[in-house]
């Protein structure tokens, strides 16, 4: 193991730093999951020639060329909200926070309008009795206002925000429980989603009496698979419709081992 550390380190040495930062990006957990998976459309985990040359070469951070105008798809929170409803109860899509009386958010930058929403609500997904609010965030990690950061400081920077925004909140009114899972175009996850990846599979793993490991194989290919579907519909404009692919996600018996993950 000390070995294979050093001889990373050799070869990391090498490079610039341009690719070096690629490099880990590419290592980030998650992050390469759809390569791992074998193609099955009936499962979700397929990808036209478009958009598995558009997922290389965002991966590698090339141009894409003929891009449409950006737009905004919620397949991400739809696909989470999905697993969450096997486990949870009470389970919403952009809830509508509490109005504020007269309650004071000190953070700077806290979010005190009277129509604030989050992406999920759930009850008792940490705590029995307490319910968990979670907001999504994918992020364009190759961006120029991120090039002498790691995939690691925008993950953690970008969830700060969102906690400022919205955790006291959460915490004083709506007495729950706040989690921003945030992620990257490259697949990469900061610790906060990951976190919420790793309880996720637990109890799935525990309802379905699955093996964990199996669990979160299919939880981490199938996100994958969902980053790169967004990725796509912001930079050519499609849309894949959210029945289309949420059924057959939920089950990880089969699947796994179909998908050779």
């Amino acid at each position: 193991m000390a070995r294979d550390k050093e001889k990373l380190e050799s070869i990391d040495s090498t490079l610039s730093l341009d690719l070096l930062r690629l490099v880990n990006q590419l290592r980030d957990k998650g992050a390469s999951s759809w390569l791992n998976a074998m193609f099955f459309a009936d499962q979700g985990l397929a990808l036209n020639k478009q958009e598995f040359r558009d997922s290389l070469r965002l991966r590698y951070n090339l141009s894409l060329v003929n891009l449409q105008s950006l737009c905004v798809h919620d397949g991400v929170r739809d696909l989470l909200t999905a697993f969450i409803n096997k486990v949870c109860n009470k389970v919403e899509i952009e809830p509508r926070l509490q109005p504020l009386d007269n309650e004071r958010l000190h953070l700077r930058g806290a979010v005190t309008s009277s129509e604030a929403r989050l992406d999920i609500k759930a009850g008792g997904f940490w705590s029995r009795g307490i319910t968990a609010f979670f907001d999504v965030r994918v992020t364009h990690v190759n961006s120029k206002c991120y090039q002498n950061k790691t995939t690691s400081e925008v993950f953690k920077e970008q969830e700060d925000e969102k906690k400022r925004k919205y955790q006291q909140r959460v915490l004083d009114v709506e007495i729950g429980s706040f989690t921003p899972l945030v992620s990257g175009t490259n697949g990469g996850m900061g610790y906060e989603f990951q976190r919420f990846q790793k309880h996720l599979a637990d109890k799935i793993a525990q309802k379905d009496t699955e093996p964990y490991n199996t669990v979160i194989a299919w939880l981490r290919t199938q996100i994958s698979f969902e980053f790169l579907r967004l990725v796509h519909a912001c930079v050519r404009g499609s849309r894949t419709p959210f029945d289309s692919k949420i059924e057959h996600s939920l089950d990880c018996k089969i699947n796994v081992a179909t998908a050779g993950i």
